[in-house]
């Protein structure tokens, strides 16, 4: 989570938990990836994570969020997946990345 503690600034109401998140895409140096990490937080325009591989702006990403808690009565677990591009990219102290990704499009599984 950010530092920042003044009155919400943003548009469209976040959720902040850990939602397991699959990452598809292709790191800095060329090499396509696909990792298993958290959400940090999310709505219905973005989402925020963190990767410990390193990222440009502008990537283009593919994620599988899925929703604890929000399981059927089949034993299915709702799940969306989500093409976004990479908005902002923070270097972390432990090495890690802060990815805050735009959603282009979402569907449901």
């Amino acid at each position: 989570m950010s530092d920042y503690n003044g009155p919400e600034r943003r548009h469209k109401a976040r959720i902040y938990e850990p939602f397991p998140v699959k990452v598809r895409g292709v790191e800095r140096q060329g090499q396509a990836f696909e990792e298993d990490t958290l959400v940090e937080n999310l709505s219905a325009s973005g989402v925020y994570l963190h990767l410990p591989l390193n990222v440009e702006q502008g990537a283009k990403l593919f994620l599988v969020i899925q929703f604890l808690g929000a399981q059927s009565s089949d034993g299915i677990v709702a799940r969306v997946a989500v093409r976004g591009v990479v908005m902002r990219v923070e270097p972390k102290a432990d090495g890690s990345y802060g990815l805050a990704v735009a959603i282009w499009h979402h569907r449901f599984l």
